[in-house]
């Protein structure tokens, strides 16, 4: 599908990412489009972060968006859409630089963002979505607070948080998922990149 680099296509930002997804799965390319045009700068900015060039970064959206259209069965599954295309547009970008550079450690390259593929600007949006994150997490309430540093720091599992702190595995879970709600949705309200705020709350306690 082709997009008009570039240019901001109007999006209805009220859809229900839910019934288009579905909606997709049954072949929709309307609804294609939409999401399409919705995540592609998200998608285009991560992947020049690392690609360096604006072609080669294009053609890494381009990639994302024909895998999504292909595993397209799959997305009435999808519970995060947000996480899963990261994964997608993540390891479309590892494939490419394992392509570009036959050193470059795949495994190394998925798990965290070095910054010799960064570009100043995108460095610095790295570095300031980071910062923000730390924000975000500073000003949880104390509970999640601790939960969230017991999983994300420390590599507890639920089970073990919950022994650890004499709850129930249930509320772990409960705390855990608002936790990173208030994270992503504090990071947004101050402009951090919406796939580099899953990227770097993936590499948190890594």
């Amino acid at each position: 599908m082709e997009h008009e680099y570039g240019k901001q296509l109007p999006v209805n930002q009220t859809y229900n990412e839910r019934t288009l997804l579905l909606q997709i799965a049954a072949g929709d390319e309307l609804a294609y489009r939409q999401v399409f045009n919705s995540h592609w700068n998200q998608i285009y900015q991560v992947a020049l972060s690392f690609l360096k060039t604006p072609g080669e970064a294009k053609e890494a959206v381009q990639t994302v968006f024909i895998k999504l259209w292909e595993k397209r069965h799959k997305l009435p599954e999808v519970n995060n859409f947000d996480a899963w295309l990261f994964i997608v547009a993540r390891n479309t970008i590892v494939n490419i630089l394992h392509q570009q550079t036959s050193f470059v450690d795949v495994a190394q390259v998925g798990d965290t963002v070095p910054e010799d593929y960064l570009t100043p600007d995108s460095l610095l949006e790295y570095k300031q979505t980071a910062s923000l994150i730390q924000d975000a997490i500073a000003l949880l309430p104390p509970q999640q607070s601790v939960i969230f540093r017991l999983s994300r720091e420390q590599g507890l599992t639920h089970p073990q948080i919950a022994r650890e702190l004499n709850i129930a595995p249930a509320t772990v879970k409960s705390h855990m998922v608002r936790a990173l709600n208030t994270i992503r949705e504090y990071v947004r309200k101050q402009g951090g990149n919406a796939l580099l705020i899953i990227w770097l709350l993936e590499k948190i306690g890594k």
